[in-house]
């Protein structure tokens, strides 16, 4: 108690106080004993004398008794709350009722004593009075100052009496008196700290009774507590509001308390006496068991612990949620969130038990790797959000193209795979690569758009092809690259050709970084010539590169891996830099010409490059011409626009390459200022044979002259197409027919000339 702040103890100290005045007025019986014992001191004395002083002492005694009997009555029928909050008001009025009564007592034997009628009477007097004052401690030890002042009312009279005597033997009678005086004072003060210690032990008690049923029934957990029986002791809130039990009284027995939880969550018949006796087992076992049931729609962990003498704890948790959560991430970890197909992770686990299945067996299993065409112009065009609704329609027509016994996995973005049940034959894989072709190819209505794409198919099969998971993926995988090379919307099989290309691939790779970084590649550089007076109007500079051990490897080799690794952007920047400074030293009027990648245009700081280019070979921007393709212009149109205005506002002049092979070349035509169009090769090659292409030559031509445009045709080979592009009024020619990319030094040469009389002697 030292420990509680002061308000507490003072409240404590009031309860004790309140629960001792209850003592003093909580016994009727004995209450009701005491005062007819006193009564008869008088009474014996006035029957036996007939002497009016008695006739008094009865009256007062009994006028005392009855406002003593009234403060009884009074207590009782107050509320328990409103006495115990005036518990010294009623000390008060049952110590006066009390003391006055056990005062008349020792009076009237005092008196009786004096006044010796007989000695029957006076002995009579003096043992009921010894024991009413005897009595005193056991009654009244809730207030020892009430026991007090009632022991000194009753024997202090009879004391003081025998000391008038002046005789030993009375003055030895007053000091026995006040020794029992003593005694009562001494018996009350030890009763009362008895009675105070019950008090606050039963306080203390209830209030641990309180706390642990309070925590019993705030606590998240279902709890029983039962002996070896199966009685139960324990039964807490929270089990019943898990299963719903009601406000009844819970049940007495563990066996009747699972079966009322059967019941309660409609567990099926033929388990529900299953479930009692798997709680009866469980609680009966000499160590902690943990079992778990589903029981409606939740599921509980039902732990049991052994406590003495066969008794048990069962403590129940709702652990859905957990589990619930335990599941999700059990599906995140295996399934594709977006389509809910296998993702990698389970389709790998699951290669890797087939595996090693047909390696015991002798079995084959085929896999196919898709890979989704046009998916991504869908993205760009149509947003993300298509996307994935598409990517979820492909999903499930993928699962309609399947058997129950194969597995499909998206493997992230447009790729797919399919892993075919192993067989003893050679799988189907043919049939199922063109049933997924023909599935995927057909029209998808996606929130009011058509949209048609389709799917690239790599076939492979193990142990032919490789006996391991990535071995195996990697097999497929090239297959499917190369079905996209091929041209798409077919399926290709795995040939070991595949990956000696690829080896040769990732060497051009590195090698082409090292070439970068040691300055080993070169440029040559095509003039266009001006056909009406032979002169060179501009050169287009092209990256080549001498392996030192593959001899020259073609750009048509290297430049796609560099735009497929990312290499491009760092060529692009090596290309620029060295042509600019090459162009330095040619003369005034000459234009030098550099192709800028998609992602070469899409670097956020292009403007900037470009013209720390220039700065640093000290090239007027105005002879630098920017090549781009109409795919770049469709990347993003309003970056584009803002890097093109940057560069006009440089001076450099922009050139839009391959012109006639995109979606929509006189919207950009419209929308970008373009200072020169360069016409694509395919139209060139169809001059002399088709009508057509002569038409579509003469429309372009006449379109570029009206808004003040060059006009360059590529690939011009022979003179025959040179003829047929003068008929058209195209001039500025560029191709085999004029003059082959040269090196800077034969460029040199050519340029002092500035005509190309001698050079069309020979190349023609």
């Amino acid at each position: 108690m030292s420990d509680a702040k002061p308000e507490a103890r003072d409240e404590i100290e009031s309860e004790i106080y309140a629960d001792l005045v209850e003592t003093l007025l909580g016994t009727p019986g004995s209450f009701l004993a005491g005062v007819f014992g006193g009564l008869l001191v008088p009474t014996i004395a006035l029957f036996a004398t007939w002497d009016d002083v008695y006739a008094y002492l009865l009256a007062l005694m009994l006028a005392a008794a009855v406002c003593r009997l009234h403060v009884l009555i009074t207590h009782e029928r107050t509320p328990v709350e409103e006495r115990r909050r005036d518990a010294a008001k009623w000390e008060f009025r049952y110590a006066i009722g009390g003391i006055g009564f056990m005062t008349a007592v020792g009076v009237t034997a005092a008196v009786l004593f004096h006044q010796h009628h007989d000695d029957m009477t006076v002995y009579y007097g003096i043992v009921i009075m010894t024991a009413c004052a005897g009595a005193l401690a056991a009654r009244n030890s809730g207030s020892p100052r009430i026991v007090f002042g009632q022991a000194i009312g009753t024997l202090m009279p009879l004391a003081i009496t025998c000391l008038f005597y002046y005789n030993k033997w009375y003055w030895g009678l007053t000091a026995i008196l006040l020794l029992f005086f003593v005694s009562v004072k001494s018996t009350t003060k030890f009763l009362h700290a008895n009675l105070e210690a019950a008090l606050r032990n039963g306080r203390d008690a209830n209030m641990q009774r309180r706390r642990f049923k309070s925590a019993l029934n705030s606590m998240s957990h279902g709890l029983c507590m039962g002996n070896a029986d199966g009685s139960l002791t324990v039964v807490n809130h929270r089990l019943g509001e898990f299963f719903s039990l009601g406000e009844d009284e819970p049940p007495q027995q563990l066996r009747v308390l699972a079966a009322r939880i059967a019941q309660a969550t409609d567990l099926p018949q033929e388990d529900r006496r299953a479930f009692v006796e798997q709680w009866e087992s469980h609680a009966a076992l000499p160590k902690t068991s943990l079992f778990s049931r589903e029981l409606g729609d939740r599921i509980y962990d039902f732990r049991c612990e052994p406590a003495d003498n066969g008794a048990f704890v069962t403590v129940i948790e709702d652990v859905t949620e957990r589990r619930r959560a335990a599941r999700e991430i059990e599906r995140i970890a295996h399934f594709d969130t977006l389509t809910n197909l296998a993702n990698r992770f389970q389709f790998q686990q699951r290669l890797e038990r087939d595996l090693r299945h047909i390696q015991k067996r002798g079995l084959r299993l085929a896999l196919l790797s898709i890979d989704l065409d046009q998916f991504k112009e869908v993205n760009d065009t149509l947003g993300h959000s298509i996307g994935d609704l598409l990517l979820r329609a492909v999903a499930d027509r993928l699962r309609e193209c399947v058997r129950t016994v194969d597995m499909v996995a998206r493997f992230g973005g447009d790729e797919f795979c399919v892993l075919m049940h192993a067989t003893a034959d050679m799988p189907p894989a043919d049939a199922l690569a063109q049933r997924v072709i023909e599935t995927i190819g057909r029209p998808y209505t996606i929130e009011g758009h058509t949209i048609v794409i389709g799917a690239s198919v790599g076939l492979c099969v193990a142990p032919r092809d490789a006996t391991t998971v990535e071995g195996l993926l990697k097999c497929g995988d090239l297959a499917m690259y190369h079905s996209k090379a091929a041209g798409r919307r077919r399926a290709q099989w795995f040939d070991t050709a595949m990956e000696d290309a690829l080896l040769r691939k990732r060497r051009i790779e590195r090698d082409l970084r090292e070439a970068l970084r040691t300055d080993a590649l070169d440029i040559h550089y095509q003039p266009i010539f001006d056909a009406r007076d032979q002169s060179v109007a501009s050169c287009e500079a092209l990256a080549r590169w001498r392996h030192p051990q593959l001899g020259a490897v073609s750009p048509g080799t290297f430049i796609p891996i560099a735009e497929e690794t990312g290499i491009i952007v760092e060529l692009g920047e090596w290309v620029l830099r060295n042509a600019c400074r090459d162009a330095r030293r040619w003369p005034a009027l000459s234009r030098i010409a550099v192709n800028f990648s998609c992602k070469q245009f899409q670097q956020p700081d292009l403007v900037a490059r470009v013209e720390a280019a220039l700065s640093a070979a000290s090239l007027d921007p105005s002879r630098l011409e920017v090549e781009i393709t109409e795919s770049t212009l469709m990347q993003d149109t309003e970056d584009a626009a803002a890097k093109i205005a940057g560069l006009r506002a440089l001076g450099v002049r922009l050139s839009l390459d391959d012109f006639g092979t995109g979606f929509s070349s006189l919207a950009y035509l419209n929308s970008f200022p373009v200072d020169k169009i360069k016409l694509d090769r395919s139209f060139v090659l169809q001059l002399s044979h088709s009508t057509k292409a002569q038409a579509i030559v003469g429309a372009v031509a006449q379109l570029t002259e009206e808004l003040g445009v060059e006009l360059v045709a590529e690939g011009v080979e022979t003179r025959e197409q040179l003829a047929l592009l003068r008929a058209k009024n195209v001039h500025l020619i560029q191709g085999f027919l004029f003059s082959t990319p040269k090196p800077r030094e034969e460029l040199d040469v050519l340029l002092a000339g500035k005509r190309a009389d001698s050079l069309l002697k020979v190349v023609a």
